[in-house]
């Protein structure tokens, strides 16, 4: 290959297309072309790049939200703090009872993966398509959040913040309860957002209650149910 073909440095991530193969060049002695043009000489170490079939990609979650979580880079870390990945976000979360028709209508899409295209092993479930969920938007809840960790007897000295992939959920919180692990985020002292992260068989007790006060019902999307304990 001519020298002056090649790019002007390696410094950045290259590729190369050699007989119809392409290749990913991992090293590259010397960097530049200003030097291996001038020395005649240059050494590459190269990987073939693998291409993935799409019939080989599988899903492990049957839906996500359309909705993508905002973030900042406030690298304040307590023990208080909740991690999640960006593909947890607000999958089970609770929302206005004003809601149900289109909550009804994105289980009919999770519904369809689950059914037709879902496989099982023994212990997991692959999905072949994935339902994003685009018809609930934001949810603009209006809790007080002061009313909300006075109901849970929350302390407000235990209460952290939401980490994503690094970074932190915007104007987010965080906080447990004996069975639960709740997450939002918060504007002006009104609850936006409010999500469950973790939770056991006795975290029933605390989504009833925060339903009754709050007048919401609880979504857990993946799992297709609906909590309203009205």
């Amino acid at each position: 290959m001519d020298l002056n073909q090649l790019p002007e440095t390696f410094s950045i991530a290259t590729t190369m297309s050699l007989k119809d193969i392409e290749w990913a060049i991992e090293e590259a002695i010397p960097e530049n072309a200003v030097d291996f043009i001038k020395s005649k000489s240059l050494i590459l170490k190269m990987r073939k790049v693998q291409k993935l079939n799409p019939d080989d990609i599988w899903y492990s979650l049957p839906t996500i939200s359309n909705e993508f979580p905002l973030t900042n880079e406030n690298e304040n870390i307590t023990e208080f703090d909740t991690y999640i990945s960006d593909d947890d976000y607000r999958q089970a979360e609770f929302l206005n009872p004003s809601l149900i028709h289109l909550i009804d209508t994105e289980l009919v899409g999770i519904k369809n993966i689950w059914q037709n295209f879902s496989k099982k092993g023994d212990d997991y479930t692959l999905f072949k398509n994935c339902h994003v969920r685009d018809k609930i938007g934001k949810p603009d809840l209006k809790i007080s959040f002061i009313e909300l960790i006075n109901l849970l007897n929350v302390k407000s000295s235990e209460i952290g913040t939401v980490k994503i992939n690094d970074k932190t959920l915007d104007n987010s919180f965080s906080f447990k309860t004996e069975s639960t692990s709740f997450y939002g985020r918060k504007s002006d002292g009104k609850i936006i957002e409010f999500c469950i992260s973790q939770s056991n068989e006795n975290s029933n007790s605390d989504i009833s209650a925060i339903n009754l006060k709050f007048n919401l019902l609880f979504v857990d999307w993946c799992n297709m149910k609906v909590h309203n304990s009205r």
